[in-house]
């Protein structure tokens, strides 16, 4: 669950919100996320190979040990990522963001990313140079609904 600041807002400053940052904010998310109060919500940016690497080293398989992890596929900023036992073979599948829209098929980091860009005043020329600088994958192509928000 992604909780923000406790901050109050007036009455003229929730009606001048647009309708993307509503789609984001009022998605009915069915989320299977484990309960924490560590304060550790939201999205971070983080080193593929160095979480990885480290989930690798600490973590294993409950029946031999041994896991593998790797991504599967990527979708703009949104990937599925899978844990799998190398003897076992028991395969777990994830997604680094929860999925909206009415058959659950728009990553919300894409969604979120469109409109922050939009929010600056930048399109997709400025998403994809700003995907290659931080060394993120392509952005999600400019005809993709998503970019329709």
């Amino acid at each position: 669950m992604h909780t923000r600041c406790k901050t109050v807002h007036s009455v003229d400053e929730s009606l001048n919100n647009s309708a993307s940052e509503k789609k984001i904010r009022l998605q009915d998310v069915d989320s299977s996320f484990i309960e924490h109060d560590d304060g550790f919500d939201g999205y971070r940016v983080f080193d593929k190979t160095i979480m990885f690497t480290n989930i690798q080293n600490f973590a294993s398989c409950k029946k031999c040990g041994d896991i593998k992890l790797s991504e599967k596929c990527f979708r703009g900023l949104s990937s599925v990522f899978s844990i799998e036992c190398k003897n076992c073979k028991d395969l777990c599948s994830f997604r680094n963001s929860k999925m909206l829209g009415k058959r659950k098929n728009i990553p919300e980091i894409n969604r979120r990313f469109v409109y922050a860009m939009r929010t600056i005043g930048q399109g997709h020329a400025a998403m994809t140079t700003f995907c290659g600088v931080m060394d993120f994958p392509p952005p999600v192509a400019e005809k993709n609904p998503i970019i329709t928000l």
